[in-house]
């Protein structure tokens, strides 16, 4: 029989021979804690140093080009709204020229005569003549052109603003573009990954026996397709990025941070065209306006033209010195002129202003007609559009709870892993489907707004 104390002593040796084997694991555990610690910070070194070297990455944050942002900017650098600001500049510059024609223009004639004819070769005469005189002038005329001209600056002034809604619009359309490519890529990629899945699942039960090989090749073939679809998704975004940049007068090859969340919202602001009524639209449509101007422009030249045949007045003014066919002093008449016979030239100009006139109001005419069918259709399409949302967004329901119903199938162990990712893969079709559900009614409210006067006088944020 062993000793207690033996025992004792034979425990304490051998727990005094596992302490240093104990230490030495928690050593090695250490050591690769810190190994692994190191690979990571050297990755993460490396993924910010590709980003940082990358300059067209873009950022994992949001934009700050937002819509309101970008309609700023395009009216301070885009091409065509600077275009037409200076045609505006060059309106008033005639106007301004028109009304100096109300005041006589005053002529300054000098001569310094090296050779000249006297009469009497013993008289002494000066070789310098310098002459001021008065050209003739038409009041009636003036007045007129002033008029004209101030419906011309009136013109331009809509014509600009004409642009500046045609730019919004297509600037709308092309945000909105944008915004529905992203999520369009975004869904893509989530099939994408469904369908990986799906080939990864193939791929393992072929060598069961469960999935033949012309099933596996057509699902990898719809991968393919799938990547197709991408990059053609990834090329027209950045083409309509493109276009965005040109129509607001953003560098090419500079990065456009754009923020799109919401873009339904930052384009309309609440705008649903209920209470848009054609009444607002011939008020405020820009085409009617400059129609409507061109008709006053015209009426102003039948009167221009009644005026011609009045007779014109006429002042006189000369001062004459030390010219050589002229006698020396100062001469100042009044008087008028009348054009006693001209085979009714004036008589058929009044004739041809008059029927241009009606050509304008013509003109206008069938203007207005054409943009209330438009505004018919506009507004038929809006709710056509709202009924189309509806059933889509219905196929997004029904598809969620297909979903739902195949994940409890599966589980359930009713349903084979292709077939759930099919239910799936359903969903996300839905998904599309309702992405490209809001298009034509968007569309169509940026077109409506328009026509009655642009989205500037809807959306508060873009107001100028």
């Amino acid at each position: 029989m062993t000793n207690p104390a033996t025992r004792r002593e034979r425990r304490n040796r051998q727990a005094e021979g596992k302490r240093p084997e104990h230490g030495g694991q928690i050593l090695r555990v250490a050591t690769r804690g810190l190994i692994i610690c190191a690979y990571v910070c050297v990755a993460m070194g490396m993924v910010q140093a590709h980003a940082a070297a990358d300059p067209i990455q873009q950022p994992g944050t949001y934009g700050y080009f937002d819509f309101p942002t970008c309609v700023r900017y395009a009216l301070v650098h885009s091409e065509q709204l600077i275009e037409s600001q200076v045609d505006i500049q060059i309106r008033s510059s005639e106007l301004k020229d028109a009304h100096a024609e109300l005041f006589p223009q005053i002529e300054l004639t000098t001569r310094m005569y090296l050779a000249r004819a006297n009469e009497n070769d013993n008289s002494y005469q000066n070789p310098v003549n310098v002459n001021i005189r008065m050209k003739n002038w038409n009041p009636y005329v003036s007045l007129f052109k002033i008029k004209g001209n101030r419906i011309m600056v009136d013109i331009a002034k809509l014509v600009h603003s004409y642009k500046i809604a045609g730019g919004l619009a297509k600037l709308a359309k092309l945000f909105y573009k944008v915004d529905v490519l992203k999520r369009q890529i975004s869904a893509r990629k989530r099939m994408l990954a469904l369908k990986r899945n799906k080939i990864s699942y193939a791929k393992s039960r072929k060598e069961q026996g469960e999935v033949d090989e012309l099933t596996l090749r057509a699902w990898t073939n719809a991968l393919r397709g799938e990547r197709i679809a991408i990059k053609a998704l990834d090329a027209e975004l950045e083409a309509t990025i493109g276009q965005l940049k040109a129509l607001i007068g953003y560098h090419p090859d500079y990065y456009l941070p754009l923020d799109t969340r919401d873009a339904i919202n930052q384009i309309l602001s609440g705008f649903n065209g209920s209470y848009v009524t054609f009444s607002d639209i011939q008020a405020h449509n820009h085409d009617l306006g400059i129609l409507a101007r061109k008709e006053q422009l015209q009426s102003v030249k039948v009167s221009g033209a009644y005026v011609s045949i009045l007779p014109r007045p006429v002042i006189l003014f000369e001062d004459i010195n030390n010219q050589v066919d002229r006698s020396t002093g100062l001469n100042f008449a009044l008087g008028f002129d009348y054009t006693l016979w001209d085979g009714f030239r004036k008589v058929r100009a009044i004739k041809r202003e008059k029927m241009k006139a009606r050509q304008f109001e013509v003109e206008r005419e069938v203007k207005a007609r054409e943009l209330y069918i438009k505004y018919r259709g506009l507004l038929a399409m809006v709710g056509v559009s709202g009924e189309k949302e509806t059933v889509f967004f219905e196929q997004v329901k029904l598809a969620e709870m297909a979903e739902e119903k195949a994940l409890t199938a599966y589980k359930a162990g009713e349903l084979s892993y292709d077939q759930y990712m099919d239910a799936r893969l359903n969903k996300v079709e839905a998904d599309l489907s309702a992405i490209d559900a809001f298009t034509n009614r968007i569309e169509a409210l940026i077109d409506l707004a328009t026509l009655a006067g642009g989205l500037n006088k809807y959306n508060a944020r873009i107001k100028f």
